[in-house]
C-alpha cells in the first residue's frame, strides 16, 4: 500500500492491547451507525447539551451523517453535517491501520500522522469546525 512504512519492531504486549482499544473506538461509531440504523436506540446517547440547555452541541448531525453515510446516502450525510463523511472515512482509516497493525504485529508509519499531529493543523481544523458550528447556529437562531 502506498503510504505505509513497515518497521522491523513487533508490538510490545502493551502496544497490542493499546492497539485493541483503539479499534474498538475506531470500530463503535461504524457499527453504531449501522445499529441506528437497524432501529436501535440507547436515550443516554442522546445530545445532554441540547437536552439541558437547549443549544445543540458541535456535533450536532454527526450520528445522523454517519447513518446516512451506513445507508449510502452521502447528499443527506452533508445536508446532516459537512464533516461526516470526512470524519466517518477518517474512522474507517484508522480501524484498517489498526486492525493490520495488530494482524502484522508491527507498527505501521503512515505519513498522514505527522501532519495531523502539528498544532498548526490542529489549530487550523479547529477553527475550520468552529467556523461551520458557527454558521449553523446562526442559520439555527
Amino acid at each position: 500500500m502506498a503510504g505505509l512504512i513497515w518497521t522491523q519492531n513487533q508490538l510490545s504486549a502493551k502496544g497490542r492491547r493499546q492497539r485493541l482499544m483503539y479499534l474498538a473506538i475506531a470500530i463503535l461509531p461504524l457499527v453504531g451507525s449501522v445499529l441506528f440504523n437497524l432501529g436501535l436506540h440507547i436515550p443516554f446517547l442522546d445530545c445532554p447539551l441540547k437536552r439541558y440547555i437547549g443549544i445543540p452541541c458541535p456535533a450536532w448531525g454527526l450520528s445522523r451523517s454517519f447513518m446516512a453515510i451506513a445507508r449510502g446516502d452521502v447528499h443527506q450525510a452533508l445536508d446532516y453535517h459537512l464533516f461526516g463523511p470526512v470524519f466517518f472515512a477518517g474512522f474507517v482509516i484508522a480501524f484498517i491501520r489498526i486492525a493490520l497493525e495488530l494482524i502484522k504485529n508491527q507498527r505501521i508509519h503512515v505519513l498522514y500522522v505527522p501532519l495531523v499531529r502539528k498544532s498548526s493543523f490542529q489549530l487550523g481544523t479547529f477553527l475550520v469546525v468552529l467556523a461551520y458550528r458557527g454558521t449553523r447556529l446562526h442559520a439555527l437562531w
